[in-house]
């Protein structure tokens, strides 16, 4: 029979040791990350955001979960659609807009727009590649000197399903079980490499139980399910602080886009798309789930989507003030001395030095 100590410890170990500010924030993102994908994609086919879109919809559980798991201090190694993750993080969504749209307070000054986004000085994600999983081995390099200057930093990199098909992506592995380095692994496996299944990228039935092949845990993780993902990316990451090496993790999703904005995904079984859009919502899981346990009420879930209203059209608005760079500063940041990049944005347009 359960006792009363027995009971109360279950009705709270949902809370995966959040509080109920925390709890809120998390709601808040997921809401935040799917409507700034839901208007960029709208922009995107009324013809008003140029170049191209890579929607991680659906994912976000995922993205939110690893991401949070992380201190300031840590870093991140994303790719071209985990701007969720970046954003949990600490990304400005400002900038990020501003980068989209090519402006000269985007992160690379207007150099690219689209999703090669990133924030070393400041939120400390690494810029996006398109070349997966080109992040890997760069966070080894990381984590190597962490490792070595002493520092109780980690990093953290995800890639698709599709990329650890990649040698690459067994040599970053292989490195980092060696020399047990302060890293962790996220795959986002999508189920789908563009439009390859899983049974045809890898004979084994997990990517998590590659791990033993290089003596580290691997975990598989339900990605609709954003406090386990956290709490399974907290452990990881507080191992790797504490000396204990890398760790493999598996966050099983259903992407409801295709690879980009042109691609409408119909490789993916209709039946199998729909359950995941009609049962399995990272975000609408989580909104119930706090509801259930009174954490949120109908008025703060409408305060929460109006905040996130606010916060993109301030952003969306910030974007389009910003001027397009010139060409006299083209070649300026090439050279790390002279603090180019560590350039704030001002908030009337234009950048100053911070």
């Amino acid at each position: 029979m359960a006792t009363t100590a027995d009971r109360r410890t279950a009705a709270t170990d949902w809370r995966v040791g959040l509080s109920d500010e925390r709890l809120r924030e998390i709601l808040y993102l997921l809401k935040l990350c799917r409507y700034v994908d839901e208007r960029l994609e709208a922009l995107y086919r009324q013809g008003r955001l140029p170049g191209a879109i890579y929607s991680g919809r659906g994912q976000e559980g995922t993205h939110v979960g690893v991401a949070s798991a992380l201190r300031k201090e840590d870093s991140l190694f994303p790719t071209h659609r985990d701007l969720s993750a970046q954003l949990t993080k600490g990304l400005d969504l400002k900038r990020v807009l501003a980068q989209f749209w090519g402006r000269i307070d985007g992160y690379t000054r207007g150099r690219d727009g689209n999703s090669h986004i990133g924030d070393w000085y400041g939120a400390r994600t690494w810029t996006v590649m398109s070349h997966l999983p080109i992040a890997y081995p760069v966070a080894c390099g990381a984590a190597l000197a962490y490792k070595r200057r002493g520092e109780p930093r980690v990093a953290m990199a995800i890639c698709g399903d599709g990329a650890t098909s990649n040698g690459r992506w067994h040599e970053a592995l292989n490195v980092s079980a060696i020399y047990r380095l302060p890293v962790v692994w996220v795959v986002n496996n999508n189920q789908y490499a563009y439009s390859t299944p899983n049974e045809l990228e890898f004979p084994t039935g997990t990517i998590a139980e590659r791990a033993a092949a290089y003596d580290m845990p691997g975990v598989r993780v339900d990605a609709q399910d954003v406090l386990e993902v956290y709490r399974v990316a907290h452990e990881a990451v507080e191992r790797a602080r504490e000396g204990g090496g890398p760790t493999l993790i598996e966050s099983v999703s259903l992407r409801w886009r295709g690879h980009a904005g042109h691609d409408p995904a119909r490789y993916v079984p209709r039946g199998l798309l729909e359950e995941y859009m009609e049962n399995k919502d990272p975000v609408r899981r989580f909104q119930d789930l706090l509801l259930a346990h009174e954490v949120v009420d109908q008025a703060a879930v409408a305060e929460i989507d109006e905040r996130v209203r606010r916060d993109f059209e301030e952003a969306y608005e910030f974007a389009q003030r910003s001027p397009f760079p010139v060409g006299e500063e083209v070649t300026m940041g090439l050279w790390v001395e002279d603090g180019y990049w560590r350039r704030e944005p001002s908030r009337e347009g234009g950048t100053e030095a911070s």
